[in-house]
């Protein structure tokens, strides 16, 4: 049988075809050209005696036809090879499809793309249109018209999107000047796909999973928590928007580096945590992170979690990204109401064209919640407001702006039915922020797009706190020294209550730009991004402060009040460079590669500046049409804030005198010894730097299924954390046997210079340093297993084996034990005793599953579905193992090592102390094991019509609660408690 093979020859002057036959004796090839150059090169090869042509010279469709007989028994691709070198020419095979370009330059098209509404055929103005991979961009103007311009022929996905329409995803061949009229379908349960759950994105980028606005309907989520339920490995949870949320991506552990190094970006600009300060000293415990309760879910419209190596144009992140995209475009009036039981939610929004002048957008939101609506003791009030704004000043230039008002109020105090008795917690978070977007089309050969974002973002908090201040020993010291020194301090033999306020003014300012162009040649695709960006942050304020300093809220707990305004700001410059990188191998198999790297400078000129430098790779691999192998490498880095730059002062007190006769009140004497330590700057602090590994495969089977598996390897190990650092100084005691001069009835002198003793005290400086190692590992799956097309019904499993461990790598040192009770007395110790670092560790485990039936009926316009979480494992152990001293440090600071003769030696002793009695043998501890659980919820959508629909759901939908046992007690403990709730949501198009 014939085979025949079309074959396209784009010369420099101009496209030449011919179509021969298959290799065989005498064939005849007929070749039309706009010029007869192609003459040239057949000569070229008929001297070199590869080949003998015979030509001759016709004129078909205004150009030259050419005749071209041989005789040869030489395949087609070596004549192609020969016919490249000679005349400079290259070639690439596309299925049965040969493309011929000159080395030199390249031929370059016009696609010309007409969006229209489907329902009313209007035009969609303000729509995303891309070309992929190679990454062209343009966006539809009022006439919803965009041209991606200079494309070079080839094969192409062209993918649109507009807020409220399916999104399209269209392959288009590229070989002359398109004009592509696109009817886009507005968004409707009544389409045959309804995609409410989270998907994974294309291998060879970023490993993420990305949730469109329908699986945020259907989730009825209330703020960006709700919507991360649906990642991989995530656990299905009730709506609480009384607690702070922030982001945990693939780590079982809520530390210092984790949480502060998860990143949020909200329409291109970060929504930074580094101006956030504690009140008065560095706390392991207190809240970090970005809160996600303050971002309502009712102005988004898609959400990006990337669990994987992020591209290289994002920074200032170890443990994960979230990229939130707000509504921007043409939408309709649209009324929301959320209830349940803990929690009500109302919004309005609307976007509005304005003739010619460009697109306007708001969304009004309020909700209220409840931590137990049977017992108010905590509550929550938020209100936002979004006003978004896109006008293309041009054909090539498209803007968005958008600004967002954010007020947050909580609140913690005595039920209503309960004795007041005045205590309470309110803190008030107001945050303005305002950001810019644009895109200037250049279509030049080294900048395609530029692109440029402008943020801003201004926070007020304003915490007020009542509490009573317990008396537990029945004499209160009150100490509110500022300064080195010996003070009389009142005090107090009763409980009080004591108010104090947080007055804290964090500001953030971003720019961005960046440079994207691309190039084709032959069977490669790559498309560079390059660009550079600029943060500022501070926090201008009072900071903590009491409203009564005879009475202040922490009296004695060694933090004092400070002033965040005394603290400088903190500025980052960076730079990134990226290659997206695709080799169309054949048909079925490809190579795709992201390479970059991000280069950040904090605190430039500065004594405490650092740089990080952060290469990333994501590669696939196409073995064949079912089956990708993925993998990938990088480093994120994670600049220090400004509360482990500039720690606070560390304060330490110690009793100078205490004489308390009760029959002689004005002879009463309550002396502390101050001293202050003040560190101003951090030097030496590193980012905290992230190492990823990953390694997976997609497997595509037949029916649309898919399954995917990645298994995952992240270390921090610079994290920030106390960086323990000792200081010694002398402090004197006094007592009423020396040193006291006692007159009854008198105020009781002191001679300074006639102490009882002086102590030698040990103190740490309250030093912050890259001591706090995590290390995350584990594998994640996500498989779509397809549809039964006469039940309308979908599967997914989703799940993760996780693994987290931290430990520390500070100075591990202590008192030693088996002092003589001299000092007891004196609450000193003659020297610190150090173990080896980093062996006392804190492991955790978990494996769980999710699937998701989904059940769409597009005649009803409606979607249910069911999800079924299993958590098949959950173990958590804290490792203490024994361990034997190395070392010790004196008085004087000197560090005098342990050797194994001194620890064989039973007799040995420092200082008069033991040796032997300082190795620690302590007793293993049990790992926490917890049985097998599950939980089932449901979910509906209905729409009415066009007018709107109504939502329900319902968690723990059987009210699973057993009694089980662990594996450390035989005593049975009830599972799931608090994992019940229902709730519905009504939403009008007005």
């Amino acid at each position: 049988m014939k085979s025949f093979l079309k074959v396209w020859l784009v010369m420099l002057v101009g496209m030449v075809s011919y179509t021969p036959q298959a290799a065989a004796q005498g064939k005849k090839i007929a070749v039309t050209v706009e010029k007869v150059s192609i003459r040239v090169a057949l000569e070229k090869i008929k001297e070199a005696g590869n080949v003998h042509f015979v030509y001759e010279e016709a004129s078909v469709d205004k150009a030259s036809a050419i005749t071209l007989s041989y005789r040869t028994e030489t395949p087609l691709d070596v004549i192609l090879d020969d016919l490249c070198k000679q005349s400079k020419l290259r070639y690439e095979l596309q299925g049965d499809i040969v493309l011929l370009y000159p080395i030199r330059k390249q031929r370059t098209y016009d696609v010309r793309v007409s969006l229209l509404d489907a329902d009313n055929r209007q035009p969609l103005m303000m729509a995303t249109c891309a070309l992929n991979p190679l990454g062209a961009y343009a966006a539809t103007d009022v006439d919803g018209k965009a041209t991606l311009k200079s494309i070079p022929a080839g094969s192409y996905s062209l993918d649109i999107s507009y807020v409220g329409f399916e999104t399209i995803r269209r392959p288009i061949e590229v070989k002359e000047d398109l004009n592509l009229v696109i009817r886009m379908q507005p968004t409707s349960l009544a389409l045959k796909e309804v995609v409410v759950v989270a998907r994974q994105n294309a291998a060879g980028e970023s490993t993420s999973s990305i949730i469109g606005r329908q699986a945020i309907d259907h989730l009825q989520a209330m703020s960006l928590d709700d919507v991360m339920q649906l990642v991989p490995g995530a656990l299905m949870k009730n709506t609480d928007l009384t607690s702070k949320s922030n982001v945990q991506i693939r780590s079982l552990v809520n530390n210092n580096t984790n949480a502060f190094g998860s990143s949020v970006v909200v329409d291109g600009v970060p929504m930074s945590n580094n101006g956030t300060l504690s009140q008065g000293g560095f706390s392991s415990t207190a809240f970090v992170g970005t809160d996600l309760r303050q971002i309502s879910a009712d102005d988004i419209e898609s959400v990006e979690v990337i669990r994987g190596i992020p591209s290289a144009e994002y920074g200032d992140l170890t443990s994960g990204l979230v990229v939130v995209h707000s509504k921007v475009g043409q939408t309709p009036w649209q009324a929301r109401a959320k209830v349940n039981p803990g929690t009500m939610n109302y919004s309005l929004g609307k976007g509005m064209r304005l003739k010619n002048a460009g697109i306007l957008n708001f969304n009004l939101d309020y909700a209220q919640a409840w931590g137990d609506p049977r017992q108010k003791t905590k509550s929550f009030d938020r209100y936002t407001l979004s006003v978004g704004y896109g006008h293309d000043f041009s054909a090539k230039w498209h803007t968005t702006t958008k600004l967002r008002y954010a007020l947050g109020k909580d609140w913690n105090g005595k039920d209503p039915d309960a004795i007041d008795d005045g205590t309470y917690l309110k803190d008030r978070n107001q945050m303005f922020s305002l950001s810019h977007n644009g895109k200037i089309s250049v279509n030049k050969l080294f900048s395609r797009t530029l692109s440029y974002t402008l943020g801003m973002s201004f926070n007020q908090t304003d915490m007020d706190k009542t509490a009573i201040v317990p008396n537990p020993s029945g004499l209160l010291p009150i100490l509110t020294a500022m300064e080195t020194g010996y003070f009389n301090v009142p005090f107090e033999q009763t409980s009080y209550q004591g108010s104090g306020k947080t007055v804290s003014r964090p500001g953030n300012v971003y720019a961005k730009v960046g440079n994207a162009f691309f190039f084709k040649a032959g069977k490669t695709h790559q498309n560079f991004k390059v660009g550079a960006d600029y943060r500022y942050d501070w926090n201008n304020a009072q900071g903590y402060y009491n409203v009564d300093d005879r009475y202040p809220l922490r009296p004695n707990n060694g933090g004092r009040p400070r002033p965040y305004s005394d603290i400088p700001g903190l500025h980052q410059l960076s730079a990134y460079v990226e290659d997206n990188f695709r080799w169309n191998i054949s048909k079925d198999r490809f190579l795709k590669v992201q390479l970059g790297a991000r280069f950040t400078s904090m605190q430039p000129g500065a004594e405490e500046a650092t740089y990080a430098v952060s290469p990333r790779l994501n590669a696939s691999f196409s073995v064949n049409k079912w089956l990708n192998l993925r993998g990938g490498y990088g480093l994120n880095s994670k600049t220090p804030g400004l509360d482990y730059l500039y720690p606070d002062k560390k304060y330490t007190d110690r009793i100078a005198a205490n004489y308390m006769p009760q029959d002689d009140k004005a002879a009463q004497l309550l002396m502390y010894h101050t001293q202050v330590y003040n560190i101003q700057r951090t030097q030496g602090l590193k980012n905290a730097t992230n190492r990823k590994f990953e390694l997976g495969f997609d497997v595509k089977l037949p029916g649309d299924r898919k399954i995917s598996l990645v298994g995952y390897h992240d270390k921090t190990a610079t994290g920030f954390g106390s960086d323990t650092e000792y200081y010694t100084y002398e402090a004197n005691f006094y007592s009423q046997n020396k040193g006291l001069i006692i007159t009854p009835g008198a105020a009781t002198q002191v001679d300074w210079a006639n102490p009882e003793r002086v102590d030698v005290v040990f103190s740490t400086t309250g030093k912050i340093g890259n001591t706090n190692v995590s290390i995350n590992k584990g594998l994640e799956m996500d498989f779509d297993l397809g549809e039964i097309r006469s039940i309308h019904t979908s599967f997914y499993l989703t799940g993760a084996y996780m693994e987290s461990k931290t430990h520390l790598t500070d100075l591990n040192s202590s008192n030693p034990t088996d002092l003589p009770s001299e000092y007891s007395i004196t609450n000193t110790t003659p020297f610190k005793i150090v173990y080896p670092s980093g062996l006392q560790q804190s492991v955790y485990r978990r494996f769980s599953n999710n699937l998701r039936v989904v059940t769409n009926i597009p005649a009803l316009r409606m979607v249910a579905s069911f999800s079924g979480q299993v958590m098949w494992y959950s173990y958590m152990n804290s490792i203490n193992p024994p361990m034997d001293p190395i070392g010790w440090i004196d008085t004087d600071l000197s560090y005098h090592e342990i050797t194994a003769d001194m620890l064989a030696d039973e007799a040995y002793k420092i200082k008069g102390v033991l040796l032997k009695s300082q190795r620690k043998n302590p007793k293993d501890n049990v790992p926490s094991k917890a049985p097998i659980t599950w939980l089932v919820s449901g979910r509906l959508t209905k729409e009415l019509g066009t007018i709107g629909g109504l939502s329900f759901y319902a968690n723990n939908l059987f009210f699973y609660e057993p009694y089980l046992k662990s594996s450390t007690s035989n005593t049975l403990m009830q599972r799931n408690t608090g994992s019940f709730s229902f709730g519905v949501e009504l939403f009008f198009n007005l």
